[in-house]
């Protein structure tokens, strides 16, 4: 089975970081690109962000700003080729309309990969509509259905918690669920814009509450397009026909890696006939893509290349490659 990853551009389309969250759940590794502006997250939710990036559940591709799309995918490209194993497959979710591009330069890269178009997000403004997730997405989104079981029944309450414990321990007690699950639900809630904390202080926004208590989950919805990161993550958790459902994502991130190994019995021998070349090394990453295929046909060449580019061996700046004084001394 190959393995998945998700290449996330945040170019006009920045993730809460439940919606973070969730893809971290389902797939071993997440790629981010255009990360030019600011995570507004909790402090708790910038905490867990930092150790997904330490542990590598979360990836941060250099994207160098360029007057052409182009080049800056340029340099995308060639970081996967160096990152990803030669069965992966790429989920992009774009809001740009260049990303067409970017999947056919992953294409041209024998890279396999599909595209998750989805609407711009635009800044908010004064009475900017709150959209609630679709139907769908919450049909398929176990913690979405709590949220609106939560919603339901504080639709019958006469009087509602106002602090962010009361909140955690009403949702504990009405859904039946453990702490540490209730204190992700409490989250969700801020995060959907159901509740507005204030310190320690909670307020529920009237008006989004009502349009989840309008909600009818048992209604027929028609197929419309992917218009933001929450309809994204529905149809990317879409099962396809040979496709098994994802295990344990750190069993993921360990299988992610479990050629690397592979890699190290050929790396001098990959050194020593690349010096052979002298001033015939290749200098486009995909032409020593090339050269190393005819080279080493027996071995994963995407690793070959990581091993490379890890190591301080070669460099990419997304132009040319750059052979380094490490790699003259061996």
């Amino acid at each position: 089975m190959s393995s998945k990853a998700v290449l996330l551009d945040l170019e006009n389309n920045m993730p809460t970081a439940s919606l973070l969250r969730e893809i971290i759940e389902h797939y071993p590794v997440l790629y981010l690109l255009n990360c030019k502006g600011y995570f507004e997250y909790s402090l708790e939710d910038l905490t867990e962000f930092s150790s997904w990036v330490s542990s590598g559940k979360i990836i941060i591709l250099d994207t160098p700003s360029a007057a052409q799309k182009e080049f800056e995918y340029a340099v995308v490209v060639g970081q996967l080729m160096a990152l990803l194993e030669s069965d992966s497959h790429v989920e992009i979710i774009s809001a740009m309309d260049s990303s067409e591009m970017l999947l056919d330069m992953l294409s041209n890269a024998d890279i396999s990969c599909s595209l998750i178009q989805i609407q711009e997000d635009i800044p908010a403004t004064h009475s900017e509509p709150h959209h609630l997730p679709s139907v769908s997405t919450i049909k398929a989104k176990p913690h979405l259905q709590l949220v609106k079981k939560y919603c339901d029944a504080l639709g019958k309450m006469t009087g509602k918690p106002n602090t962010v414990e009361a909140l955690r321990n009403s949702v504990e007690n009405i859904l039946q669920v453990l702490p540490e699950k209730a204190q992700h639900l409490v989250g969700m809630l801020i995060n959907l814009k159901i509740v507005k904390r204030y310190d320690e202080q909670v307020n529920f926004r009237k008006k989004i509450l009502k349009q989840w208590l309008k909600l009818d989950l048992e209604q027929t919805e028609s197929v419309a397009p992917v218009t933001n990161l929450s309809d994204a993550m529905a149809q990317l958790n879409k099962p396809t026909g040979e496709e098994q459902s994802v295990g344990d994502s750190d069993i993921q991130v360990l299988d992610l890696y479990r050629n690397f190994a592979q890699v190290d019995p050929v790396q001098l021998e990959v050194i020593k006939k690349l010096n052979l070349l002298n001033a015939q090394k290749p200098k486009d990453i995909y032409a020593l893509r090339d050269v190393l295929s005819e080279m080493f046909p027996q071995s994963d060449i995407r690793l070959l290349l990581k091993e490379l580019l890890d190591k301080g061996y070669i460099y990419w700046n997304g132009h040319e490659v750059i052979y380094s004084h490490e790699m003259f001394l061996n």
